[in-house]
């Protein structure tokens, strides 16, 4: 069993309270270490419940927060993707900053693996540059990550005109269609416009019914995801990061987030290239954007719990 607690502490975007969760085993004389996530892009951190009581009977204190602008994170659901006028996507970090330290003090002197998903792996990677010093920290996973996108800087140019046009609030279902409109081009079948997540139809119709997922941001919103990504996509990104950290990519071989590989292998090649000597990458076959939810997810479970445990010897 584990023992579920909840937090709440100001944002650094002033919007709203950060809505947080620790999971822990029941015994705290067997929590090992601390494994923090950060979810990903209109999404919130329930999902990754299942997730997480694996991870404490593993022996880990899991801590995780609804990023500004989801989930619990808001004033109302008029927030729903809305962090700030600029460069609210900077609080990302900073907030997730925030609930590291109150694990810390929950679990002094324990080690930490710091994991994020899809935008929150964009979110984990500005993270380890920022906060890589940190000794407590052993080690950080990327989980459905991203390469560089060549039109990124057309997609915030349109965001900024719409912006400008219908206002920062403004939620555009032109902007959605052009970051996600290709994501199911690659799929047989297709059911709904949210396969690209999945082969669990139960877990896909379960994310639709929810009002917590898949909803448009705003232009603003869009503007901070794109610029996250943005900024870890740039060479200086990887020359910046600890050398001697260890790093973990994992990504399905059908997630178009990853452009099918081919952008987790970018990703892989510029840690390498930086000089950074401890990193893994495994791309799972047939698996699409969130492999925790895949039809094998209990072997990507194993996979990163062993992958932190060997880290936190």
């Amino acid at each position: 069993m584990s023992v579920r607690k909840e937090y709440s502490y100001p944002s650094k975007t002033g919007l709203a309270n950060i809505y947080a969760v620790s999971w822990a085993p029941d015994d705290a004389s067997q929590v090992k270490a601390v494994f923090q996530i950060m979810h990903g892009m209109a999404e919130h951190l329930e999902r990754y419940e299942d997730f997480a009581n694996y991870m404490t009977g593993r022996g880990f204190a899991v801590y995780i927060n609804d990023h500004i602008g989801h989930g619990k994170s808001v004033k109302s659901d008029d927030d729903l993707g809305y962090f700030g006028e600029k460069d609210g996507w900077q609080a990302f970090i900073a907030d997730a900053r925030a609930l590291t330290e109150i694990a810390k003090e929950e679990y002094p002197g324990k080690p930490l693996i710091v994991f994020g998903h899809s935008m929150g792996s964009f979110v984990c990677r500005e993270y380890a540059k920022r906060f890589g010093r940190d000794d407590a920290i052993k080690g950080f996973i990327f989980c459905g990550t991203s390469g560089p996108n060549p039109a990124t800087g057309a997609g915030i140019a349109i965001c900024k005109t719409i912006s400008k046009l219908k206002g920062s609030r403004h939620r555009s279902k032109l902007i959605d269609k052009i970051a996600f409109g290709s994501y199911n081009k690659k799929y047989d079948s297709v059911r709904t416009p949210f396969d690209w997540l999945t082969r669990d139809e139960a877990i896909v119709d379960k994310y639709i019914a929810d009002k917590y997922c898949g909803f448009l941001f705003t232009a603003a919103g869009y503007i901070d995801m794109f610029n996250v990504l943005a900024t870890v996509s740039s060479a200086e990104w990887a020359t910046s990061l600890i050398k001697s950290k260890p790093y973990l990519i994992i990504s399905g071989a059908m997630d178009p987030v990853g452009a099918y590989g081919a952008g987790v292998r970018t990703v892989c090649n510029a840690l390498k290239g930086a000089g950074c000597g401890d990193v893994t990458m495994k791309i799972y076959d047939d698996c699409r954007h969130e492999i925790l939810n895949e039809t094998n997810r209990a072997d990507i479970y194993a996979d990163v719990a062993d992958w932190a445990e060997s880290k936190i010897q």
